[in-house]
């Protein structure tokens, strides 16, 4: 990433920090000042004492720990406080922005990039940026003090002078060698830390199903080798940081060896004295302090350059570009539906799932979607929930373009309830609180006994403060999505969809999920994709998908009376 587009991130996001950044920096300057100080203070208190003037020296040492308790306690306090407070501030909105913006990705973000990968960026890269622009501060007051005691060495003596910049010509030479190699480990360590994240994810969330699948010691191999990768890299950046780090401290303990040296020499021919020596057994530390933080800033600088590129590769929208919405924030819909000439294709090597496809689906019934595995049921789905956006053609609630509406009224008016619902692990109350946190219990209670799942929250011992799991793993799939019928009518939604909803339930579960969709279809477009045909014969019409294609439509008699294909389905079930 170029230094511009750095300075760009920082000036876009400490912006909103100016007061705290100029105050934290108003008081690191002067604990920078009084740091300089102190080295001629130690060295005027040892030259007094030589002298015999041992209460000026002790005076002058008061004078000194007075100095230390105002910069200890005030200065530099202060200004460390106003540093962090600003970029932790800092670190929560970058935070934010880039879980926002993960919202925003498309469909195909997800099946691309693990989730592993995306929490890190929302999380890790974050922090990465906010400490590593600490240091930057800290080394910054750092150079102005050393850059102050340069002109009293330099004023004093110019061959010490020269000593030290020629140890600092050495550091560099060092450091352009080192930084490379330990930047494009930490590339590979990023990417090895998302694949580790994604994968202990997943392992956990689906333990259950691993242990009854018996293959733990299969999985724990898996995530060991994972790890083991992570940590060969890290390893290697290690290693890479402490020669770079050995060769560092190697070079400062030479120029402090040099430099004293000189300085006894320069004694010797009385072109010094011992308050010099004395000062500088002080102030070169605060040459190689320095280096140090030079040093640690530099290799914190590659872990950031590549946390600032996977974090503006989200903000920047230069993976991908964020859906976009409309204006319009109709809620009152009618629920009527039109496909018109759409085509689709998920990748050109794939072909188009839809060709010129159109279809209208009537407010107020309950509609099925049926036929072959492959042949474009889900992809309606797909495409009405704006996962993806078709090639050609448009989508139509109640006349207005899909695209046109607002992301509020967007998502207010649809719903879909899957085979398998997304149950946050919360108290079944707080699930229903997320979509309204002053919706009353008697309103939840209300969309519960609809959605045929009130009788049994009310049978558990803590009710609707039962606490459901992650993934609602302490529900059956038919009360999972019971549960989930009943949000969408919390959530007063016009249309609703049941993806493959009672596919893979008993016939007691599939009964209760049935008799809570006809309890919606009054007020609601119901649309159903299912594969087993049984459980949508009462509905009001049943399209017929074949490759891409609305072949035929019509009442479950209808269908089985004139279409050969759909009779086959039927019958191929019993």
């Amino acid at each position: 990433m170029k230094r511009k587009e750095i300075i760009r991130f920082f000036k876009k996001y400490f912006r909103h920090e100016k007061k705290l950044l100029i105050k934290s920096f108003i008081f690191i300057f002067i604990s920078s000042l009084l740091g300089v100080a102190y080295g001629y203070l130690i060295g005027e208190a040892t030259e007094y004492a030589t002298e015999e003037h041992f209460f000026i020296a002790v005076l002058t040492l008061l004078f000194y720990l007075l100095l230390a308790l105002l910069d200890n306690l005030i200065f530099d306090r202060l200004g460390k406080i106003s540093m962090k407070k600003a970029c932790s501030n800092t670190m929560e909105r970058i935070s934010y922005d880039v879980y926002y913006k993960v919202g925003l990705l498309p469909a195909r973000a997800f099946e691309e990039k693990t989730s592993g990968e995306l929490i890190n960026r929302v999380v890790s890269d974050s922090s990465t940026i906010t400490e590593t622009f600490q240091q930057f501060i800290r080394v910054i007051t750092t150079l102005f003090t050393a850059l102050l005691i340069f002109i009293y060495v330099l004023f004093n003596s110019w061959i010490v002078a020269i000593e030290i910049v020629l140890y600092f010509a050495l550091f560099y030479m060092f450091s352009n060698k080192f930084l490379p190699l330990i930047k494009e480990t930490q590339k590979e360590i990023s990417n090895e830390k998302d694949n580790t994240v994604a994968e202990v994810n997943e392992t956990i969330r689906g333990i259950r199903e691993i242990r009854a699948l018996g293959i733990r010691k299969s999985i724990n191999n898996t995530v060991k080798k994972i790890i083991n990768i992570t940590f060969i890299k890290t390893r290697k950046q290690m290693v890479d940081e402490e020669n770079y780090y050995s060769a560092t401290y190697s070079l400062g303990n030479g120029l402090e060896v040099i430099v004293f040296i000189t300085c006894i020499i320069l004694m010797s021919l009385g072109k010094s004295d011992i308050g010099f020596f004395i000062a500088m057994t002080y102030y070169i530390y605060r040459f190689t302090f320095l280096v140090e933080w030079v040093m640690n800033l530099s290799s914190s600088v590659q872990k950031m350059r590549v946390a600032i590129e996977r974090v503006d590769e989200i903000l920047g929208n230069k993976l991908y570009q964020d859906i976009t919405f409309g204006t319009l924030n109709k809620t009152d819909i009618v629920g009527n539906i039109e496909f018109k000439n759409v085509t689709f294709a998920y990748s050109q090597e794939e072909g188009n799932v839809l060709t010129d496809f159109n279809l209208t689906l009537p407010s107020n019934k309950k509609i099925a979607i049926v036929g072959k595995s492959g042949q474009g049921k889900s992809t309606i789905f797909n495409l009405l929930l704006r996962y993806f956006e078709p090639q050609q053609g448009i989508i139509l609630i109640d006349n207005y373009p899909i695209n046109d509406f607002s992301e509020d009224a967007f998502h207010q008016n649809i719903a879909i309830i899957r085979q398998d619902p997304f149950i946050f692990n919360k108290t079944i109350l707080e699930n229903f609180h997320i979509l309204d946190p002053y919706l009353s219990l008697r309103k939840i209670r209300k969309a519960c006994k609809l959605a045929e799942i009130d009788d049994y929250i009310m049978s558990l011992p803590d009710k609707y403060d039962t606490k459901i799991g992650e993934g609602g793993v302490n529900l059956s799939g038919g009360q999972k999505q019971r549960l989930a019928i009943a949000r969408a009518l919390l959530k007063d939604s016009r249309i609703i969809l049941f993806d493959e909803a009672t596919s893979a339930l008993d016939n007691e579960n599939q009964s209760k999920i049935k008799q809570a969709i006809d309890n919606l279809v009054e007020n609601h477009t119901i649309i159903i994709v299912a594969h087993r045909l049984s459980t949508i014969i009462d509905a009001d019409i049943i399209y017929l998908i074949d490759n891409g294609k609305v072949v035929a439509s019509g009442t479950h008699k209808e269908l089985l009376k004139n279409n050969e294909t759909y009779k086959t389905l039927y019958t191929s079930e019993n």
